[in-house]
């Protein structure tokens, strides 16, 4: 039986604050489950919802999203928020993506916690009229409880396990991953007290963390 989303590109947002093991996961695990070409991982130029101060620069975290995907086949980096308006809303990005790229059925990769946040998006609820979503569900929230959200904002039908079609829209997939308890914020605290995170982030990630400190900590210690 072919997979449900075969061939289509999947982009995963984020701050990347930075990149961290559980961001790859989710991107593999959604890529392998549905079949997708590849995933793209796109940081945010100017996340609506985070505060500027202990962000790093946009460069820094594609810069480093470029090496924690290195050598693993079918991730891949994008910069395209970064030539887009700010703040960076994912509704303007794919509706963006599918003006430029017709061909192209993007699908976007977010967590189960984060769909269960969409009205608090710019136009949330609207994404899955425009785009294939791949859930992933990292907390293990499971079906019934994407299955109640979904029922109190749109009419859905069963496509099968873990698949639920929007009318009028595309389709959801929930997509189970093992649970990885790591998060940027842990990443960042660990990081600024001087401890090890090797195991957390991406070995790439880390020797470049390491090999300039004064360049993260600079900016992570002047968060509030």
């Amino acid at each position: 039986m072919g997979k449900p989303l075969a061939g289509s590109v999947g982009v995963l947002g984020g701050t990347f604050n930075p990149v961290h093991n559980g961001h790859l996961r989710m991107a593999l695990e959604a890529r392998e489950a549905l079949g997708l070409e590849r995933v793209d991982l796109m940081p945010a130029l100017a996340p609506p919802h985070k505060a500027r101060a202990g962000l790093l620069d946009f460069d820094a975290r594609l810069g480093l999203l470029r090496e924690a995907v290195r050598g693993v086949e079918g991730l891949g980096v994008s910069d395209f928020e970064g030539g887009m308006p700010a703040p960076s809303y994912s509704f303007v990005t794919l509706s963006r993506l599918r003006g430029l790229l017709p061909d192209v059925n993007h699908v976007f990769v977010l967590g189960s916690t984060d769909l269960l946040t969409l009205p608090e998006w710019h136009r949330g609820l609207e994404l899955p009229l425009l785009a294939d979503l791949a859930v992933v569900d990292r907390m293990g929230i499971g079906q019934d409880a994407v299955d109640a959200f979904l029922a109190a904002h749109w009419r859905f039908r069963d496509e099968g396990p873990g698949l639920r079609r929007i009318d009028g829209g595309r389709l959801v997939a929930l997509v189970p991953m093992p649970r990885l308890d790591v998060s940027a914020s842990m990443v960042r605290d660990k990081f600024c007290a001087g401890l090890e995170i090797a195991g957390l982030v991406p070995e790439a990630v880390r020797r470049t963390m390491r090999a300039r400190p004064a360049a993260f900590l600079d900016r992570w210690k002047s968060q509030p």
